[in-house]
């Protein structure tokens, strides 16, 4: 409950909404929005405030324990099971916090959608790992299934999270040209082949920045332009068509 509300708290500190906090077999989780409006360092906040208190809770017991010269066993618990709960949730695998963080920090450096793809399967293999983990802590040790369900909620939840991704994806884009992402909004240039298909660039677009494509013959293809291009014809053609289809108005010949 604890670790939740850490992350309730800076959601709404930092000017989120948060819809509804409740309990599902597992724990807590708390359902946010508006996330994809707020500054890449001010979510990375958001995802690490819960693992933070969950290392300060374990800090404070051990210390606390270790400083009465005798040792408290009940603090030395709360300080295992702190430290369990802060390592599994900074696991990089969604929809932990640590797999918000590894999405977040490949989607402003891959591509949102090809973070996305890579989020997935790792989460899958983690998924699995964790399983396997639970099957040998069943058969070496007394009956303990929390390995075993941990590996199956996220095995289970990321092949169903991409409709989720997918709108998370679509959300920032649409919201770069909101005022209150217009501050923190910048513009980086990468290369991209005459041949690229469109929906490869369009996997390389990024959660929190413009981008603007550079190729061969100094065409010079701009993010707007490329949506507007897929807008009105679709993921048919090659990133030159989109740049050739604006010309001379959006986009055009780098200069």
């Amino acid at each position: 409950m604890a670790h939740e509300w850490a992350h309730v708290i800076t959601v709404r500190f930092f000017g989120g909404k948060v819809d509804k906090v409740g309990f599902f077999p597992l724990g807590m989780v708390a359902k946010a929005h508006g996330l994809e409006l707020l500054p890449p360092r001010e979510r990375y906040i958001i995802y690490a405030a819960g693992p933070a208190l969950n290392l300060f809770i374990a800090a404070w017991a051990f210390l606390t324990s270790y400083l009465s010269f005798v040792g408290v066993p009940w603090l030395n618990q709360l300080a295992l099971i702190n430290l369990a709960l802060a390592v599994f949730n900074l696991l990089p695998a969604l929809p932990l916090d640590g797999g918000q963080i590894f999405l977040l920090f490949w989607g402003n450096t891959i591509g949102g959608k090809r973070a996305c793809r890579l989020a997935l399967r790792l989460s899958r293999c983690i998924g699995v790992a964790l399983i396997l983990l639970g099957l040998v802590q069943l058969i070496l040790y007394p009956f303990n299934i929390t390995l075993f369900c941990a590996g199956e909620f996220i095995r289970r939840k990321s092949k169903t999270i991409a409709p989720e991704l997918h709108v998370q994806f679509y959300r920032a884009l649409d919201g770069k040209n909101s005022p209150q992402r217009a501050r923190f909004i910048r513009t980086k240039r990468k290369k991209l082949p005459e041949k690229a298909n469109l929906k490869q660039a369009l996997d390389r677009l990024q959660f929190d920045h413009r981008i603007e494509f550079c190729m061969k013959k100094e065409y010079l293809l701009t993010e707007k332009a490329l949506l507007d291009y897929i807008f009105i014809h679709g993921l048919h053609g090659n990133a030159v068509d989109a740049a050739v289809f604006v010309l001379p108005s959006t986009c055009g010949k780098a200069q």
